[in-house]
């Protein structure tokens, strides 16, 4: 039988020794091993609260499906230390660089070049720009037509020069000629055209000359110049010909001179005209603009994004645009906010995106909602007009999005968008129209049927809109309500969805004042305090995020007999069940009870929450069954189309390339227009007055129905970022930079080990 022994102080010495060995080289072997893992693979995580050190998921999504290579350049410097900002935008912008390398699986290069130390890294730039296809031969017209003109030139500075000169000696000969005012105007031009003859040749010299070849900035100089030409050689043959060979007294060799200018003149006339009709389609070349931005590297530090064909540059104001709503600068003073990522994806997104989607704002009357109206423009307060929607219209053409506008009150037929591979019809409600004027008996007539169906014959063609819809408001200050929202009845009975217009829904509150009775808790603002997005593929990202509707209408979604057939809806987003919350149908009724009771309760013909304020409806269930009962026989195969879900529905039709009809409606017109997706409010944080967007919901909300409607889920709608943890400062060799090093290399290992030997110290007692 076996007897244990007892442990000795020496045994024990050692065996806790050992532990704590064994322990540090483990934990030293683990920490080195994750720190391997996350340089190989891009392991990181972000802790900041405004998420600026990772990219949205939209972007991974992006570049996930990425099916050719992408190569991003920073050209960023500092050129002094004394440079305000310079220096934190080159760190922003080189770690937006490593998280695109890092999540683009392969597919994404980046670097960032600091022309003034690597000018040889900027010629092979430049050189790689030459080559790609999108540029190689855009300019071989350009060249054509300039190989052309030294030789005009020439002549014309030739003729110039002969004429003048034999004018010098005509002046010479009859003193009269000197006062002859045509003779005179004629001389100056003359003398002129030699002179713009020298110096055109030498700026075309100098524009043919530098890394980039600038042949569109020289056929815009030749062409300007070959117009003076064309101008003062006809006015001058004109008169030479004419009425200055008809003065009185001339000697016969000056008559003959003045007589045989059409000679001399018209065939250089010809071939200038010529020239100028062989450059007059001749555009400005490609990549000179990518040059002239790229040059700008020492005030403007452009981002240049790749592929293998062309290039997209990104000037300072595309990454870097000045902070919107006049809010607060950070504590670092800097005027501009970062949008890196919404600007390279965009770029991205304009590269490898061949078909385009076109969005056609559509109304009757009105003012035009994506472009401003500058015949309003107040010159007296200098203030220029704006649109209601202008900064959704420029981030949807930054999105890749082409978009129009469409008044049905002056064109019946939807403007034709091209290079569109699809167009999404956003349909709003038409203006009333005004009431009558006592003195003016011929009021403006509403939309007519006609108009009207004319915008459903196109939405019917396209298969995709969005119906911006809502409270009807008050079209005199007599009438609380307008008429009748025109397209009820056409998405009651072709969708299932039923607008309850004459409702506006109204979050209040408590009264102190009055128990029992509520009071206005925030006006016709509807946000996601009381509302909420659900988990729609249009809402389910901006579940986390604050959004709001303004004067919103409730929506119900009809069944039984009521509903379509083969028609699918789900809500987007639903005023929570609550007593705070209902639709009130009179509003009249309601500012009486406010006024006289000082508060009011919830009325029998009120809709009590919850109920849809948005809604997405798909019409695919006929096209599906013949796809269903084309599948073959198998345990995944549904007994019915109808038990599919509708992002299964909508998945196995885009499969098989069969098209389908769907539509979103918003209960709020206005919830993406600037004055409410824009609105800002300023926070006192621990860094200073920091201003934020009231509702950044609203507009991704809008992008994202555009991306469901078009099946592409993976594109992106994010804005700028401000972040919320300053950046280290670089350190400077010196005491403090000796210092990290030391504490680094030595004292925080030391202290690990001092710690160790404590506890080693203690467990041998």
């Amino acid at each position: 039988m076996a007897v244990s022994r007892p442990m000795t102080a020496t045994r024990r010495r050692l065996l806790y020794g050992a532990n704590v060995a064994v322990a540090v080289v483990l934990v030293v072997a683990v920490v080195g091993i994750a720190v391997w893992l996350a340089g190989q693979y891009g392991g990181r995580a972000d802790l900041t609260s405004g998420a600026v050190n990772s990219l949205s998921s939209r972007t991974v999504g992006l570049l996930g499906g990425l099916d050719q290579d992408i190569t991003i350049t920073g050209l960023y410097t500092v050129l002094s230390e004394y440079q305000q900002y310079a220096q934190k935008r080159q760190d922003r912008v080189r770690d937006l660089l490593d998280l695109y390398e890092s999540f683009g699986r392969g597919r994404v290069a980046t670097q960032m070049i600091d022309p003034m130390k690597e000018q040889d890294k900027v010629a092979a730039l430049l050189q790689r720009l030459r080559e790609k296809p999108a540029y190689k031969d855009e300019a071989a017209p350009h060249e054509e037509a300039l190989n052309k003109f030294p030789d005009l030139n020439t002549v014309v500075r030739q003729l110039a020069e002969g004429d003048l000169a034999q004018f010098k000696s005509f002046a010479d000969a009859d003193a009269r000629m000197k006062r002859v005012r045509e003779f005179i105007i004629v001389a100056n031009n003359l003398a002129l055209l030699g002179r713009e003859a020298q110096g055109v040749a030498a700026d075309v010299e100098e524009l043919l000359a530098g890394d980039v070849p600038r042949y569109g900035r020289a056929v815009s100089a030749v062409r300007e110049y070959l117009g003076q030409v064309q101008t003062y050689l006809q006015d001058a043959q004109t008169w030479m010909s004419g009425d200055g060979a008809a003065l009185p007294d001339l000697m016969p060799d000056v008559r003959v001179f003045l007589q045989a200018a059409k000679d001399r003149y018209q065939p250089i006339l010809d071939d200038v005209a010529a020239l100028l009709r062989e450059t007059e389609g001749l555009e400005r070349v490609k990549l000179e603009e990518v040059y002239d931005t790229l040059s700008q590297w020492g005030i403007q530090p452009p981002i240049l994004v790749e592929t293998q064909t062309e290039a997209r540059v990104l000037s300072l104001n595309d990454v870097w645009p000045y902070r919107a709503g006049g809010g607060p600068a950070p504590p670092d003073g800097d005027p501009r906010d970062f949008a890196g990522e919404q600007a390279v994806s965009s770029a991205i997104l304009q590269l490898t995106q061949t078909e385009k989607t076109a969005i056609v704002f559509t109304r009757f009357g009105g003012q035009s909602p994506i472009r401003p109206d500058f015949s309003q423009m107040n010159r007296m307060m200098m203030s220029m007009p704006r649109a209601p929607y202008q900064v959704l219209n420029a981030q949807l053409e930054k999105a890749n999005f082409v978009t129009e506008d469409w008044d049905v009150a002056t064109q019946s037929t939807p403007p034709k968008v091209e290079d569109a591979a699809r167009t999404i019809y956003v349909v709003f409600p038409p203006q009333p129209p005004p009431q009558p004027d006592p003195m003016r008996p011929s009021p403006q007539a509403g939309i007519t049927d006609a108009q009207k169906q004319a915008i459903l014959d196109a939405v019917s063609e396209s298969g995709m809109a969005i119906f911006l819809a809502g409270w009807s408001r008050a079209t005199t200050r007599f009438a609380m309500t307008g008429p009748p929202y025109e397209f009820a009845d056409y998405l009651r009975s072709t969708w299932g969805v039923e607008l309850r217009d004459r409702h506006l829904a109204l979050h209040f509150s408590e009264t102190p004042q009055r128990r029992g009775l509520k009071g206005l808790a925030n006006r016709v603002i509807l946000d996601t305090r009381v509302m909420q997005f659900t988990d729609h593929d249009i809402a389910r990202p901006l579940r986390a995020l604050p959004g709001a509707f303004l004067a919103a209408a409730p929506l119900e979604i009809l069944t039984g007999d009521g509903k379509p057939a083969g028609v699918a809806v789900e809500v987007i987003a639903q005023v929570k069940e609550t007593e705070d919350v209902w639709a009130v149908a009179d509003i009249l009724r309601l500012q009486e009870d406010l006024q006289k009771r000082f508060g009011t309760t919830r009325h029998e013909d009120d809709i009590a929450s919850p109920f849809p304020v948005a809604v997405a409806a798909t019409d695919a269930l006929g096209e599906l069954r013949k796809v269903w009962e084309a599948l073959p026989d198998s345990e995944d195969k549904p007994d019915k189309p109808e038990m599919m879900s509708v992002a299964e529905q909508m998945a196995l039709l885009r499969k098989e390339g069969i098209p389908f009809r769907q539509i979103v409606v918003f209960g709020s017109e206005r919830f993406a227009a600037d004055d409410v997706a824009q609105s800002q409010s300023v926070m006192l944080t621990s860094k200073g007055p920091q201003a934020y967007l009231n509702y950044p919901a609203n507009t991704d909300l809008f992008i994202n129905a555009l991306h469901w409607l078009t099946g592409e889920a993976d594109r992106i709608a994010v804005g700028p970022r401000r972040s919320d943890v300053p950046r280290l400062d670089k350190l400077t060799e010196g005491g403090t930079a000796q210092f990290c090093r030391v504490l680094l290399v030595g004292i925080w290992p030391g202290l690990a080990l001092l710690a160790g030997a404590g506890v080693w110290l203690l467990r041998r007692r």
